[in-house]
């Protein structure tokens, strides 16, 4: 038999995925509880009318060729412009990456950084997209708990796990699936940390303009740049999941690397999709009216189920809420909830913790305080 790359023997179909597709086979069935589906993490506020009415125009106007490498210079300018105007970071256009999604982009940073026998650390709850890749880069992932520290990374922490064979810390803050968000202090204190040990920072912050109170900590800061790759995109901020857009920012050093793995990889990102994240920064860049509905809509379910005494993680930001189920098999709680109550969740073993469910806060208010309701009568009826 024709042998192929072993260590995709290691990786399983992703677990949202999975209960997705369980979830579409209640779609069409009549008679009971219609499904609420909370599964994807796909916004679904709408795509702003300028971008698409903009880009039908350059689609209808433009010779639409091969993007130049690394992508069009006026979006880098433009990327690179609101990380100063917002940020206060230095960034040059040619310290920049357009890629196909921050998926290209998370993926292009590993390869380029992680070598097999490598170890990578990243604190739980994890976002399962990142193992994977880990896996197929040969190296190790070890998800740290920090529950004791409200979800947090801290450097005590990480002193417990770097080792010789440490390359790399992989963070997303906002958290997806919790909403934690990192503070300044800690921000610090794992940069110093990173540039102390030599080791790199891969920052996905894909859910940064999604906060609801305080502000971003990035960990793209002028005096750490040799040790930061940033992954971001505009799918989450923008609603624009299906033009499979992002960027990716790190050292001109780290990006002449990364060029290479971008390049052998994708060739270029759509030229289309860069136009639409084009107009999405010059003329859609305050998203403050979809953070408004994000926030009403974690505050209403988190509090609601507070009130029926069960715990969640209190998001500060993302489009998640992290729900406690006590001890249990998380995968098993979402099949019968599904069957149940027709309400699809995703299972917290997904992201490593089983005693956890992620519910996605992205159908209307109505539909989500009907999905907790459902929730709230499915763990009362199951208690001991």
């Amino acid at each position: 038999m024709l042998k192929v790359n072993p260590y995709l023997d290691n990786i399983e179909v992703s677990v949202i995925r999975k209960i997705a597709e369980a979830a579409s086979k209640y779609k069409n069935i009549k008679g009971g509880k219609k499904l609420i589906n909370l599964t994807i993490g796909e916004p679904d506020l709408p795509q702003s009318k300028i971008i698409k009415e903009e880009t039908v125009d350059y689609i209808m106007d433009a010779k639409l060729g091969y993007s130049q490498l690394g992508g069009v210079l006026e979006l880098r300018e433009e990327i690179a412009k609101y990380y100063k105007n917002k940020y206060n970071v230095d960034v040059k256009p040619d310290e920049i990456i357009v890629t196909v999604g921050s998926t290209e982009g998370l993926s292009t940073a590993i390869k380029t950084v992680i070598l097999p026998g490598d170890e990578v650390i990243t604190p739980l709850p994890v976002y399962p997209g990142y193992e994977p890749l880990i896996i197929l880069a040969g190296a190790k992932l070890i998800k740290v708990d920090t529950s004791e520290d409200d979800y947090e990374l801290t450097v005590e922490i990480l002193k417990r796990y770097v080792n010789e064979k440490t390359k790399a810390i992989i963070l997303n803050y906002p958290s997806n699936p919790s909403g934690v968000v990192i503070s300044e202090k800690n921000r610090d204190e794992i940069l110093r940390f990173a540039r102390e040990n030599n080791l790199y920072i891969i920052s996905d912050e894909v859910y940064s303009e999604i906060l609801f109170e305080g502000k971003h900590n990035s960990f793209l800061q002028n005096d750490f740049r040799d040790n930061v790759i940033l992954v971001n995109g505009f799918s989450k901020s923008h609603s624009l999941t299906g033009w499979r857009i992002g960027y990716v920012i790190s050292s001109k050093k780290i990006r002449d690397y990364l060029i290479k793995v971008h390049q052998y990889t994708v060739t270029s990102a759509s030229i289309i999709s860069q136009k639409g994240a084009l107009i999405a920064l010059k003329k859609c860049s305050c998203i403050d009216e979809q953070v408004k509905i994000y926030k009403e809509r974690a505050v209403r379910v988190y509090n609601k189920l507070q009130d029926a005494g069960i715990n969640a993680i209190k998001p500060k930001g993302a489009i998640y809420i992290f729900v406690s189920i006590g001890e249990g098999n998380s995968l098993k709680f979402a099949e019968k909830l599904l069957e149940s109550q027709r309400v699809a969740v995703v299972p917290g073993i997904a992201f490593g913790m089983d005693n956890f469910i992620r519910l996605s806060l992205v159908s209307d208010l109505d539909e989500l305080l009907k999905a907790t309701d459902r929730i709230i009568e499915f763990i009362n009826s199951n208690r001991v």
